[in-house]
């Protein structure tokens, strides 16, 4: 970080003196003028006797772009919730709690809430079947369950409420699967369980 002569604080009081040429404004961006100005204060700042810089930017804008390159590193790192086949939950597995039996999730779009605006966390449903998993299941044995992935894109809320379990089970996605509060893990399968649907079932796109 800037110290000494080239302090954070330097930096904006030498902002706050500057001249301002809102004509000669330039179509760039807020980080790019930011990163422009810093450098000639920076300069203006070693050698006392140079005249002042001649900015490009008005106050507002400049200041903006430092508070843009501020909080750049922590947007290079946000994880957004994704869908579809893009969705690291989006699958079929294997529950260890109940082998050979279908196990299937499927993240979909984003709700819209009772005030208009779109939900950040996508929908997702689940489906599976816990008995007579050595051969195909029928259609009617397939039970099916809600869930929600969390914005971040690294837990899913599952309600197992109509099975019996709690309402919004968290499972964290964890290097291959899902992994439960009670240790139970389902594991994603690469190339899904095609024989472990239903007939009717054909794809997991498939309703």
């Amino acid at each position: 970080l800037l110290r000494g002569p080239f302090s954070v604080a330097s930096l904006l009081r030498a902002c706050s003196r500057l001249e301002i040429h809102p004509a000669q404004v330039a179509p760039r961006s807020h980080a790019a003028h930011a990163v422009s100005m810093i450098a000639a204060l920076a300069v203006n700042a070693l050698l006392p006797g140079a005249p002042p810089p001649q900015t490009t930017a008005t106050r507002r804008g400049l200041l903006g772009g430092f508070a843009a390159l501020v909080a750049a590193p922590a947007a290079s790192h946000a994880v957004s919730a994704r869908t579809g086949l893009s969705s690291v939950f989006t699958g079929e597995y294997d529950d260890p709690q109940h082998p050979g039996c279908l196990r299937s999730i499927k993240v979909g779009g984003a709700p819209m809430l009772p005030s208009g605006r779109r939900s950040r966390n996508p929908q997702a449903a689940i489906a599976g079947v816990d008995s007579a998993c050595d051969a195909r299941p029928e259609a009617s044995a397939v039970w099916k369950l809600t869930g929600s992935v969390a914005e971040s894109g690294e837990s899913i809320a599952i309600d197992f409420s109509p099975k019996g379990g709690p309402k919004d089970l968290l499972g964290v996605w964890e290097g291959d699967g899902i992994k439960f509060p009670d240790g139970n893990k389902w594991t994603k399968v690469p190339n899904g369980t095609p024989s472990r649907r239903p007939a009717s079932l054909a794809t997991l796109n498939s309703d």
